[in-house]
């Protein structure tokens, strides 16, 4: 069954298209994420869903029941709907146990104030006022208590930004097992694609121009990227020029196997970092050779920067990530493999 449906929704603020022709539906009980920079309409789509804006063109359905289109618009505050926002919006004059209460049907919902107050880490906390509490547990409070009041849906706007980053892993991650323990059907928008990937079951990216690039899964989307945008999505990538012949695309870094269906045309390569993969040599170096301009061990990885020599002998700057051991000094040669599964290629 579907928790909500989005058909043909086309949306203008100031005569400016802001959305053009969005069309996702979310599985109950799942989680999908609206995915896009700033500016792309995100925020704008989830107030059409909540029905804090009317629809102008299109149609919005929850649960089977059409609850938004040009004629119809169903008040936001009958759409059994959870929202949880950037400024978590807790009532500062209430304590924790009082802001937990407020939901006008709590005292009807399967959890008990002091079992979700475990869920959330905070156990000796209900008597504490929202001032007392740091940004992650507010967070946690505002999302217990839109949880608290078993909304069909649950609507999540960018609610981890402006967390720091060792506490946003944290509350993420609180979160993630929190909406699986209470099985409710959850949208939520981000510019992160850590975080989409991380949280949903399905990702919705959206450009600059409103509308929705590419639709799947987070492995559809990171696996099969329909074009360069999809790809950039993800991360840096080392990109390329070239003509597919005979199957192959010669770039700085080697060939580059092509779909058969871009024969004779230019194309353009993506390599993500991950994808180039690097062997310490003595000079000379058989095969493609590149050389360690900066070695910088990042943690989980080593991030190589390379410089290559392209047809014209000219310089090319092309970066790769390799395992931690692994940190050739300045100015050392290594060869050069490429992992044809991090590679893709895309029609000029």
């Amino acid at each position: 069954m579907l928790a909500v449906e989005v058909q043909n929704i086309s949306h203008k603020i100031n005569n400016k298209n802001i959305l053009n022709n969005i069309n996702f539906n979310l599985k109950k009980d799942s989680i999908s994420c609206i995915l896009g920079p700033s500016g792309s309409g995100k925020t704008t789509l989830l107030k059409l869903i909540a029905g804090l804006e009317k629809v102008q063109s299109g149609k919005i359905i929850i649960n089977g029941e059409e609850v938004s289109s040009a004629s119809k618009h169903l008040p936001t505050e009958k759409r059994k709907i959870g929202f949880l926002f950037q400024d978590y919006a807790l009532f500062p004059h209430l304590t924790v146990k009082q802001n937990l209460e407020y939901p006008i049907n709590y005292k009807n919902s399967v959890y008990k104030i002091e079992d979700i107050i475990d869920l959330i880490k905070l156990p000796n906390s209900l008597n504490k006022f929202p001032h007392e509490l740091s940004g992650g547990e507010q967070q946690r409070v505002a999302l217990a208590r839109s949880i608290i009041s078993q909304p069909d849906l649950l609507l999540l706007d960018e609610p981890f930004s402006s967390l720091d980053l060792n506490l946003r892993e944290e509350v993420r991650d609180d979160t993630l097992h929190l909406l699986q323990k209470s099985n409710i059907s959850v949208i939520i928008v981000t510019h992160d694609p850590f975080e989409a990937m991380f949280i949903s079951n399905q990702i919705n990216i959206m450009d600059t121009t409103g509308y929705i690039i590419q639709s799947g899964s987070p492995a559809d989307l990171y696996k099969n990227p329909k074009n360069s945008y999809v790809t950039e999505f993800f991360g840096e990538t080392n990109r390329f020029h070239g003509v597919v012949n005979n199957s192959c695309v010669e770039t700085p870094v080697g060939k580059i196997k092509a779909p058969n269906e871009l024969e004779n045309k230019n194309v353009e390569v993506h390599v993500r970092p991950q994808g180039i993969k690097l062997k310490q040599q003595p000079t000379p170096v058989n095969g493609i050779k590149g050389t360690v301009m900066a070695s910088k061990l990042m943690g989980s990885f080593s991030f190589i920067h390379l410089s290559v020599l392209n047809d014209n002998n000219e310089i090319v700057h092309v970066h790769s990530h390799m395992p931690p051991e692994f940190n050739p000094q300045q100015s050392s040669a290594v060869e050069i493999e490429i992992d044809q599964s991090q590679t893709f290629i895309f029609k000029n």
